[in-house]
């Protein structure tokens, strides 16, 4: 990860043109600096902008906590989220507040914050298999792209140059930037958010979520899963801002990005269209753009984009003779009806009238047939308002429009057809331009359903693939006897925790639980029994922790307990509880009773360690104490 030379990033600020925040979230970065501050101060500050102060308490009540009551105090709502938590929130809220236009021509300021607050929605419903908490992942997702806002404040013309060059190439703008500027939009987007106080391993996940796959992070590691969380975010929010085509055809890739999370098809389509909600809620509160998406799992069944096709006569539709189809008739004026459904019968198709009446229209676009035959003419409505209604609805889009037109009819053909009609025939019809048309609406329609059902494959093989790929993520983080964390896993957990303890001031404390005398139950009962007596002692870990913290096995007879916002004493009841139901606990093997009792060694943190592996150390020496003092009892560091 680089970030903007120190001397051109100062001289960047001083032209005043950086995106920043602004007014409370200002005093709120500065207050959280020092190492004396107080709720109370924190909670003043927050009043002071009642927009602010409404967020704040809107976002606590929209997070997971699992209350039956809804949060009233403002106290409670800041508390429940955590200072640095508000902090990041504030900031992410004042910057989108003070930006939402700028004298960049080819920087769509409205898109870039639909797309943002998008992203950040996406995020927090991600935000179990980012493994962090969804406030602070919000925040990531709204400024994950702040370096391009800052580009585009910066050097509004030369930037809009570069977008419009890569408009079509979104993968050439680092590029370009590094060449007209020294820097790319990641370089300045870190910095910036490194300037406000950011946790790394969030500045992180934004550097690298355009392409997460070439960061080198470890698999499996929070950071990895949080970058991969991101860009997937980024991809969803890309589709809520396309067009119904373009959405279409981004569906493929997307469903394999989700997969790679473990995320199926069902599971994805629930969390979209919880997104998609949330994302228009919140975009009337914030005045964002956003736009109405229809239900995510009708987008997976949808067919491909009606193209609109011409008229140009296929020799090959000659000699291919297409599939019976049902064909209705609409409008079609009495002289043209008999002659055109005799056409219609010879070809083998069958035609089904349609009276013109307005009840029967309705009916019409309701229940349509494969191919419809409109006459430009149509009584009681306009063709091209018949062809729109037909196409808002699921069945609809599916059928083959084509309309028959009079010379004199020339000023409306464009109308319908960007209205939704597939094809324009003139009059007067001849057999063989009718051949030629209904084979190739036959085909289109075939075609339209071979890619359906190759998508209804792709689908099935991709929630394999999640469920696979979810499997795999599990194994990777699990202790396969116990199936508690692996060290791994709950080290990465302890690193995470420790960057929060030691930006906020809140207290992080390690248990370090040692079997006493394991050798000897292995060597009386049989390694098997050793065992059933490790998975037990999983049990009533996992039965006595907090949702918050983490239990983990540290290898072998010895098993470790992350605990978040504990002071020491309460650590310390905590083993001691643990110790006492170990101690009482019936730990059976084929009928035989094992006494099992623990040691356990507690730490918390004093914000004089090195690195997060300190407070292992710490509570690993305390848990040696508990040894040589006899076992079976906890001792404090």
């Amino acid at each position: 990860m680089r970030f903007v030379d120190p001397d051109r990033y100062s001289a960047l600020k001083a032209t005043g043109k950086l995106p920043s925040p602004k007014g409370v979230a200002v005093s709120i970065i500065k207050l959280l600096q020092r190492d004396d501050f107080r709720i109370a101060d924190l909670v003043q500050l927050v009043q002071s902008d009642p927009a602010i102060a409404g967020r704040i308490l809107y976002f606590a009540n929209a997070a997971a906590f699992g209350r039956s009551r809804p949060i009233a105090s403002l106290q409670r709502a800041i508390v429940a989220l955590g200072s640095f938590r508000v902090r990041d929130l504030v900031i992410g809220l004042s910057v989108m507040h003070s930006h939402k236009s700028g004298l960049c021509a080819g920087f769509d300021y409205e898109n870039f914050w639909g797309h943002s607050l998008a992203t950040g929605i996406a995020c927090q419903e991600l935000a179990q298999f980012a493994q962090i908490s969804s406030e602070e992942i919000f925040t990531i997702g709204l400024l994950a792209r702040i370096g391009e806002l800052a580009l585009a404040s910066l050097f509004p013309d030369e930037y809009s140059e570069i977008l419009l060059a890569t408009r079509e190439r979104r993968d050439e703008i680092a590029a370009l930037e590094q060449q007209r500027f020294g820097m790319d939009h990641l370089e300045l987007g870190a910095t910036l958010l490194d300037e406000w106080g950011l946790p790394d391993v969030l500045i992180q996940a934004a550097y690298h979520h355009e392409s997460p796959d070439t960061a080198g992070f470890a698999d499996g590691s929070r950071v990895q899963t949080l970058t991969h969380s991101l860009s997937f975010a980024s991809s969803l929010a890309h589709l809520c801002m396309v067009d119904e085509a373009s959405r279409w055809s981004l569906l493929p890739a997307l469903l394999a990005r989700a997969a790679r999370l473990g995320i199926g098809g069902d599971a994805l389509s629930e969390l979209v269209d919880r997104m998609v909600a949330r994302w228009r809620e919140w975009g009337a509160k914030l005045q964002v753009r956003t736009q109405d998406i229809p239900p995510f799992a009708q987008i997976l069944a949808a067919s491909p984009p009606v193209r609109h096709m011409g008229s140009a006569a296929d020799s090959e539709n000659r000699r291919v003779r297409s599939p019976a189809m049902h064909v209705q008739l609409i409008g079609i004026p009495m002289a043209e009806l008999k002659p055109l459904m005799q056409q219609i019968e010879e070809l083998g198709h069958q035609p089904v009238l349609i009276d013109d009446t307005p009840e029967d229209l309705i009916q019409a676009l309701r229940r349509p047939a494969q191919i419809i035959i409109a006459d430009m003419s149509l009584p009681g409505m306009k063709v091209a308002d018949f062809c729109r209604n037909l196409r808002q609805t699921p069945t609809g889009k599916e059928s083959y429009a084509l309309l028959l037109a009079s010379p004199d009819n020339e000023s409306r053909i464009l109308e319908a057809i960007e209205a939704g009609a597939d094809d324009v025939l003139l009059k007067p019809l001849n057999v063989q331009t009718l051949r030629v048309h209904l084979n190739m609406a036959a085909r289109m329609l075939l075609l339209r359903e071979e890619m359906h059902r190759e998508r209804i494959g792709i689908m099935r093989s991709t929630d394999e693939f999640a469920v696979a790929q979810k499997r795999l993520l599990q194994d990777a983080l699990t202790d396969t006897l116990t199936q508690l964390p692996n060290r791994r896993n709950g080290e990465d957990f302890l690193a995470s925790e420790w960057i929060f303890a030691q930006s906020s001031g809140a207290s992080l404390a390690c248990l370090m639980l040692d079997i006493d005398h394991f050798k000897l139950i292995n060597d009386k009962y049989g390694h098997a029994a050793g065992d059933a007596v490790l998975r037990q002692l999983a049990d009533i870990l996992k039965r006595t922790s907090r949702a918050e913290d983490m239990v983990f096995r540290y290898g072998g007879e010895e098993f470790a307990a992350i605990l978040t916002n504990t002071n020491l004493r309460v650590a310390t009841q905590v083993g001691e509880r643990i110790r006492a139901l170990v101690e009482k606990a019936e730990f059976v093997w084929e009928g035989q009773h094992i006494p099992v009792t623990l040691s356990v060694g507690v730490a918390i943190t004093t914000g004089r360690e090195a690195d997060s592996l300190a407070l292992i150390k710490a509570a690993d020496a305390a848990l040696y104490k508990a040894k040589e003092s006899g076992r079976n009892r906890v001792v404090a560091a």
